[in-house]
């Protein structure tokens, strides 16, 4: 599958709004093979680069998201310091 460097970058545009595999081979106008080829990928193959693109779109949102989390317990709300808390849980070490 030889992707564009535009698709790769709508890739990570489409995953960092949180939309499937699935879909953004629809919206990126893959033929049935290359749906089941891009999917696939996603799903199984860590080293290509379908596979990280899709991830980095959807560690951005992760990331950004977190961030509005932590300014929230920043600024006293218990609710995201509880949830913030847990991210230092669950983050620790890796």
């Amino acid at each position: 599958m030889n992707l564009t460097e535009e698709q790769y970058r709508k890739i990570e545009e489409y995953a960092a709004a949180l939309i499937s595999a699935k879909e953004i081979a629809i919206l990126l106008d893959f033929d049935e093979e290359q749906e089941k080829s891009f999917v696939e990928k996603v799903k199984n193959h860590k080293k290509s680069k379908e596979y990280k693109s899709f991830l980095k779109g959807r560690l951005t949102t992760k990331f950004e998201l977190r961030q509005v989390v932590i300014d929230l317990a920043k600024m006293g709300s218990q609710s995201a310091q509880g949830v913030t808390e847990k991210y230092f849980k669950e983050n620790q070490y890796g």
